[in-house]
């Protein structure tokens, strides 16, 4: 989400000696120091959770509790629990597989209107009332993974459910710290061995050669799991077999070649693999360019992904 040329509509408010107040002076200044305070928060600091909020609950429990704390959602507004909160499991019996259900409980900002409000009459005119003070609390949920909003939602914890009841105890390792790291970040993955998803890697050589021609192989990473705040310098290389021996079904000729990381971003980059045709050595052969033709190249692709079991491993450092 890129918030940096988002500003707010801010006002100098100002008073005078015997000028007649209304809610809404009032009510703009309350505003004009929240947004700047708002601004202060997403411009100078990561969002994430700065304190508390810590989560706890034990295997066979159908609710958790969330302990007192404070954090801030990339907009840069405060999300505070003043008092430990109590919520129930959600009410499933598992996952579509039978196995756990997977859920996060995510904390977000909640709005004045969405919130339950301290109300006061009015002096002038007559029958006026109106809300003086809202509680501070922030809204609670329960997602799947799918469904989070990074920086809108805070994670505070990971729970798996089985017959309505947690199967394991709490987990807080999804959580995001506000604090800046004192040393890099750094998280290492994988692709699914026998699932990735490989293409065919083909650019124009030149501007004389617009056609684009055969260069290699090539998959998208998802790093969108490690949660990254900047773009991370990527490290990867590719795992599996290079080839099948001989005495094995669905042989397949020697594969290998050089990989290069692009079109990096925090939630994903992109692994492509030069594939030098023909190399030949003592009589072998490495990348025979018949597996590259146009009437071969599908079966290859297939078989860079099942037989052969290529995957991408990978390691991002971020700071």
């Amino acid at each position: 989400m890129s918030i940096e040329a988002e500003m707010p509509e801010l006002k100098r408010v100002s008073f005078f000696n015997g000028q007649r107040l209304t809610a809404t002076d009032l009510n703009d200044l309350r505003i004009s120091q929240q947004e700047l305070r708002w601004l202060h928060n997403r411009s100078l600091h990561n969002w994430g959770i700065g304190l508390g909020l810590n989560v706890s609950g034990d295997k066979g429990d159908r609710q958790v509790t969330v302990a007192p704390g404070y954090g801030i959602d990339c907009l840069g507004r405060e999300i505070v629990l003043l008092e430990p909160d109590i919520q129930a499991v959600p009410p499933v019996a598992g996952g579509i597989d039978g196995k756990e259900a997977v859920y996060y409980l995510v904390a977000n900002y909640a709005n004045d209107f969405e919130l339950p409000a301290e109300e006061r009459q009015g002096v002038c005119p007559k029958n006026s009332s109106g809300a003086v003070r809202f509680p501070e609390r922030p809204r609670f949920a329960w997602r799947t993974i799918d469904q989070i909003s990074p920086g809108l939602d805070l994670i505070l914890s990971q729970i798996w459910v089985l017959n309505c009841q947690l199967n394991q105890p709490v987990s807080l390792t999804p959580r995001r710290n506000a604090r800046s790291a004192q040393q890099p970040y750094i998280f290492a993955g994988s692709t699914p061995a026998g699932n990735t998803a490989w293409e065919v890697w083909a650019e124009p050589l030149s501007e004389n050669h617009p056609e684009p021609v055969f260069l290699g192989v090539k998959t998208i990473v998802d790093t969108s799991h490690a949660r990254f705040h900047l773009t991370p310098r990527y490290l990867a290389h590719v795992g599996g077999a290079r080839f099948i021996k001989r005495d094995q079904p669905n042989f397949f000729p020697p594969v290998d070649g050089f990989v290069h990381v692009s079109d990096s971003s925090p939630n994903h980059f992109v692994l492509q693999v030069l594939l030098p045709f023909d190399l030949r050595s003592n009589n072998h052969v490495l990348n025979p360019q018949t597996l590259f033709e146009p009437a071969n190249v599908n079966n290859t692709l297939k078989a860079l992904q099942s037989h052969l079991q290529w995957h991408v491993v990978w390691l991002g450092v971020e700071g």
